[in-house]
């Protein structure tokens, strides 16, 4: 069963990650497990496997890793079909190897220029690294944050906006005097309006948050054979709803922390490290990859500039004693 929130950029991405791990050294029976419930449950899944899984045979081209220690091809055995349990290709000779092939995979998420389908709906859009304000015919003032996208679909009877990616910053114009309509911002599989003026929706990889700076702001979502659910925010309130429209519990949180994007700064306190890495993807052309399920649980905490987060990724790899390896443009791999 599709999931028509999942955008083919995501798929990409998870299915050369599934690459990548179902090669490792230390894959697992509940690797391949995950792996088959994942590749089975959407038919866009397993074409995007196969199609990453070919390009290892492209890798064959690749007879030695520049700066390897070992001059193995990175690829010696043919490219792993769908058929069960996964034929692993051949183990990495350095994490040089690992990230050459890494590139490769993930050319077919789109790293570079962004979602082509994605930028062709938006009316409105930032570049990784980049910010934007924008102001809309109803007065309405955006902030985009980095790598973001806004459509704007006004209409007779509501002032709907639908951001299509990334996170954004909404001072609604108010109701008044012949401005009736309800302003709206739609957002995966659910919607905030506004009844009062200041908040942020952020479309992340798996979920949406919409968090209340001013005012009140109501959150609907379609979940599950349509069952509906609603929350009502104030103040210093959040929620996040996934993908597939189940709406989580209502959350106080830090509103300067969560909207610190607007001001350059990232703030981290005891976060995942795969949730950290997921934020500086957000403002970088390329990706950064983490090779190990241990060390995406390795906690963050810290403050870090978004003009410098090259710096930040050294000064975490360096607390962490995690090493990292680069193939510019489009790769960076902790491992």
């Amino acid at each position: 069963m599709t999931n028509p929130q999942e955008t083919q950029e995501k798929i990409g991405a998870a299915a050369a990650e599934w690459v990548i791990r179902l090669g490792a050294e230390n894959v697992t029976q509940d690797d391949r497990l995950r792996f088959e419930h994942w590749v089975s449950s959407d038919i866009r899944h397993r074409d995007a496997f196969n199609f990453a899984s070919r390009t290892w045979e492209d890798l064959a081209g690749l007879k030695h890793v520049i700066g390897s220690e070992t001059t193995r091809p990175v690829v010696d055995q043919p490219a792993p079909v769908l058929t069960f349990p996964v034929r692993r290709p051949a183990r990495y000779g350095s994490a040089l190897g690992l990230a050459a092939t890494l590139l490769l995979a993930i050319g077919l998420g789109f790293l570079w220029f962004g979602n082509p389908f994605v930028l062709m709906s938006a009316d409105y859009a930032t570049a990784p690294g980049e910010q934007k304000t924008v102001t809309l015919p109803d007065g309405t003032v955006v902030d985009l944050g980095s790598d973001s996208a806004l459509a704007v679909e006004f209409d007779q009877r509501e002032r709907r906006v639908e951001l299509l990616s990334g996170r954004a910053y909404f001072t609604a114009a108010p109701r008044a005097g012949s401005e009736t309509r309800a302003f709206v911002v739609k957002s995966g599989a659910g919607t905030a309006q506004a009844v009062g003026t200041q908040f942020a929706v952020d479309n992340g990889d798996d979920d949406v948050e919409v968090t209340v700076v001013e005012h009140q702001v109501k959150v609907a979502v379609s979940g599950p054979s349509n069952a509906a659910g609603e929350a009502l925010l104030s103040p210093g309130q959040a929620v996040r709803y996934s993908t597939d429209g189940i709406l989580g519990q209502v959350e106080q949180k830090d509103v300067a922390q969560m909207t610190s994007w607007r001001r350059g700064k990232l703030i981290f306190n005891d976060v995942p490290l795969s949730k950290v890495v997921a934020e500086l993807n957000r403002y970088r052309r390329g990706r950064i990859v983490i090779t190990r399920d241990s060390l995406a649980r390795l906690h963050v905490s810290g403050v870090f500039d978004t003009n410098d987060l090259g710096n930040a990724l050294a000064r975490i790899a360096t607390e962490l004693q995690v090493r990292t390896v680069s193939v510019p443009p489009l790769v960076t791999v902790l491992y």
